[in-house]
């Protein structure tokens, strides 16, 4: 017989060990679904405010993608008033943006030849997998290494003292 609470004035209970398990395992699974349903419930209001946020940032990209169009129209229109033909002022405005691109291609295409793979992280998620692949790293210590080769100084017993 097996006394559940800390009360020592508490009779024993008359439930078997096979029992105290079930039971501990019930609880252990109600708690596990209580956290499941909390984290969906936060899940699904924080889904539902970041999808506000994305239509807002849609929104937001929409009208300043108009703005810079009628902008482009109207750097356009005063190059035709500062005197020049339509198909001129436009195919300018044209080019600017066009050595713009390039000049950012370029940027790009120079920061990207000086990257690196992480080297470290591969090595060490490397090692990381052959330990659970059970693999050895070559320069691991064995159990037959001793206190000589790990150390290159001789153990100094307390008897020879």
């Amino acid at each position: 017989m097996i006394n559940t609470t800390n009360d020592p004035s508490t009779p024993p209970t008359q439930r078997s060990i096979g029992e105290l398990v079930q039971s501990i395992r019930d609880e252990l699974l109600g708690v596990v679904h209580a956290e499941i349903d909390i984290a969906k419930k936060e899940l699904t209001a924080l889904g539902i405010k970041i999808g506000i946020i994305a239509a807002c940032a849609a929104v937001l990209l929409f009208l300043l993608l108009s703005a810079w169009v009628m902008l482009l129209f109207a750097a356009a229109t005063g190059l035709q008033r500062a005197g020049l033909p339509d198909w001129a002022s436009f195919l300018i405005v044209a080019g600017v943006f066009v050595l713009l691109a390039a000049i950012a291609g370029l940027v790009a295409f120079l920061i990207s030849k000086k990257l690196k793979a992480p080297e470290t992280t591969i090595e060490t998620a490397q090692s990381a997998v052959g330990a659970v692949q059970g693999k050895r790293r070559s320069n691991a210590v064995t159990y037959d290494d001793t206190f000589e080769e790990l150390y290159g100084k001789r153990a100094e017993t307390a008897s020879s003292e």
